[in-house]
């Protein structure tokens, strides 16, 4: 706490020191406003007024689908198949000043399935985030969340072999601080999360245990970027963590603590009508307190990048490499790798078709598994008018998991359609 405490004071210093020249400058020179792509495009006639009261505007929307999935248990034998009805009620709330900013969302999602019950649950999400600006290219943004979720049931860990889906909780507080003048731009942040797992049910008896994944997450950002010119700037990054959990020997087989980093330089930038997107490269560690855990450490790469060949199409390119806590008994941890491509085109003001395609590896350390996973989807997205629209997906999902400890190997196909209303 001593030291979230202590960059929060760095967070302010980097504000509040040199607020003169701030004052002082033009325009700035980290705009990246050039290239909008088709699903942020405005469209004023398809998109709901909402509801003013004072300085606060209100967004309501409901979402009713149907989804069909041909293996929900992530089965690679005997897969069961079965219709999911999605009811999603949210809310965002909005202030309309001129200075400062105030807004939130809450929303629940009910995942009601019509063979199987069991697999029926209830998603609650709350989250706030308030800005305050100090002075021109100065500002202050303190965040937090609140989330009550079931894990997937093609996750890593125990949800494939539970009877039930594995239950757990998750917050998040943070703060982040950003002061920029002529061509350059400091900003320092903070964020401490949480996690709380329920033990799960097995199926034919015996139980789940997920206590050794509970756990506290602290993570340091600091980055300056220099402006090489209005549509381009390149920076320097460190993002530091320490991962503490609530159960330590004897009470858990390891001491599954651990302290990482990620160093990494890049760029971003904006091309008017071809190009936006940041890339970076650099160097990732994670380091475990106990012996008999390998620490884990190479490249890490962070690239997202928007390409525009016409007005009606945007094609969209990720790509990511990490170091993320395993859900599984043995393992620390392991290295994450995912890249993504996406393409959006408008067929008509008001009709979107997208297609996507992922791939990722996860290599674990200190038990023998690798996973692989690739998928693909393809939507259509139909604004009816400002107050409904419609999507519909088919998307295709496997996995193959290899090793002495891999996990077994499956494939989904999910049809999903959903309508939703806003005010």
């Amino acid at each position: 706490m001593s030291r979230t405490l202590g960059l929060a004071v760095l967070v302010l210093a980097l504000t509040a020191v040199g607020t003169g020249s701030v004052l002082a400058q033009g325009d700035s020179m980290f705009l990246r406003d050039r290239n909008t792509s088709v699903m942020e495009r405005e469209r004023p006639e398809y998109t709901a007024d909402g509801i003013q009261k004072g300085a606060f505007l209100f967004n309501p929307a409901l979402t009713l689908g149907v989804e069909y999935n041909d293996n929900i248990y992530g089965a690679s034998a005997s897969e069961q198949s079965d219709f999911i009805g999605i009811l999603n009620p949210a809310l965002d709330v909005s202030t309309t000043w001129s200075r400062h900013s105030l807004s939130g969302n809450v929303a629940a999602t009910r995942r009601e399935y019509a063979d199987f019950s069991d697999e029926s649950v209830w998603h609650y999400q709350g989250s706030a985030l308030g800005r305050l600006d100090i002075v021109r290219g100065a500002f202050l943004e303190a965040n937090a969340s609140y989330a009550d979720l079931t894990e997937p049931r093609t996750s890593a860990g125990a949800a494939n072999t539970a009877a039930e889906p594995i239950q757990y909780t998750t917050d998040q507080i943070g703060l982040r601080g950003e002061r920029e003048f002529g061509r350059t731009k400091f900003q320092a942040g903070a964020t401490l999360s949480g996690f709380d797992y329920q033990d799960g049910i097995l199926v034919g008896g015996g139980v789940a245990d997920q206590d050794f994944r509970d756990r506290s997450e602290t993570l340091y950002t600091v980055r300056g970027d220099y402006a090489l010119s209005p549509a381009s700037s390149v920076f320097v990054r460190g993002r530091f963590n320490e991962r503490s959990y609530d159960l330590v020997p004897p009470a858990a087989p390891l001491l599954r603590d651990s302290k990482g980093y990620i160093a990494d330089i890049g760029a971003d930038f904006d091309i008017g009508g071809v190009a936006r997107g940041s890339v970076a490269v650099g160097y990732i560690e994670q380091d475990y307190e106990d012996p008999g855990l390998p620490d884990i450490d190479g490249f890490s790469t962070d690239v997202v990048v928007d390409w525009f060949p016409t007005q009606l199409t945007t094609v969209s390119g990720t790509a990511s490499r990490g170091v993320y806590d395993a859900a599984v008994a043995g393992s620390g941890g392991f290295l994450g790798t995912a890249l993504g491509a996406t393409v959006d085109h408008e067929l008509r003001r008001n009709v979107v078709v997208s297609g996507a395609v992922t791939w990722g590896t996860d290599e674990y350390f200190g038990i023998d598994r690798e996973d692989e996973r690739w998928s693909a989807t393809v939507s259509t997205t139909w604004y009816v008018n400002r107050n409904a629209g419609v999507r519909a997906s088919v998307a295709h999902f496997e996995q193959e998991s290899s090793g002495a400890d891999g996990n077994q190997d499956f494939s989904s196909n999910v049809v999903a359609v959903s309508l939703v209303l806003r005010s």
